[in-house]
């Protein structure tokens, strides 16, 4: 399985996974234009791919689905609370909707030679899910956009080989930043977004002993600096024996994308 996670973070979130001669994006939250330029910038061909996959509907994961659906003719797959409010707002806006596949979360469904499974969380929407995306010999979870790690989520985390955790913020940044207080209790609460310290218990507590590549995803441009994270996570892989992963620790980044890299 090859993966790059091509923008991560509150102004755009994409991700490129290759498995089981399956091509998926996971969200499409960067304009059409600009999802196809960080496609090209990563070596990877926007057409004939078989689908994207929808977290839920927040901005900065559909921004730009309709029309690179349209455009590269891809399937877009989300579960009836999601599809339901893209397409609302879609009209509202004056844009076509896309066509939804729509699946059941908690339920495992083929897409091409990938098993899929949609994994509920605890966010601020109508019915977000993270993934995980099996090809029979990798397992990739795709964990952002959560308030809390739930037994759900930990379940999942079993036998991943790949990973793309949340790392969203840092509470003592958070507090300073002189955001609004309703918007700091939003993004700290169980339907916000993972800090650096919940992100380092999940892995203390969660991580497989299967797993061979992890990237910390989500970062906020405003409430923590990647350094900080990297740090944090790395120590707390060396602390539970995981040097190996410490050594290969990607931080995905909101401008850039990341290496294309294999499982």
């Amino acid at each position: 399985m090859r993966v790059c996670v091509l923008a991560s973070g509150s102004k755009g979130n994409a991700t490129y996974v290759e498995g089981g001669g399956t091509r998926v994006l996971i969200d499409a939250g960067l304009s059409c234009r600009a999802l196809e330029q960080r496609l090209g910038a990563a070596g990877i061909e926007a057409e004939g791919l078989d689908g994207i996959l929808v977290t839920h509907e927040h901005t900065d994961h559909v921004a730009g689905l309709e029309r690179f659906a349209a455009r590269h003719q891809a399937t877009v797959y989300a579960n009836e609370g999601t599809a339901a409010v893209v397409e609302r707002q879609c009209r509202l806006a004056g844009r076509r909707p896309p066509d939804f596949a729509v699946f059941e979360s908690r339920v495992p469904f083929a897409l091409g030679g990938l098993t899929v499974t949609g994994v509920r969380v605890s966010h601020d929407t109508a019915e977000p899910v993270a993934y995980t995306l099996d090809d029979g010999a990798d397992r990739l979870g795709y964990f952002t956009d959560l308030g809390f790690v739930s037994r759900e989520v930990a379940t999942a985390l079993v036998g991943c080989t790949g990973l793309v955790l949340e790392s969203n913020h840092d509470p003592q940044m958070l507090r300073a930043s002189g955001r609004p207080f309703a918007l700091i209790a939003r993004i700290a609460g169980e339907s916000g977004h993972l800090s650096n310290d919940q992100a380092c218990a999940a892995l203390a507590a969660h991580c497989p002993p299967t797993l061979r590549r992890l990237v910390l995803a989500h970062l906020s441009e405003e409430c923590n600096q990647p350094s900080v994270a990297r740090a944090m996570a790395a120590r707390t892989l060396r602390d539970i024996g995981r040097d190996d992963l410490a050594a290969s620790l990607l931080v995905a980044e909101q401008a850039r994308p990341t290496p294309l890299f294999e499982l």
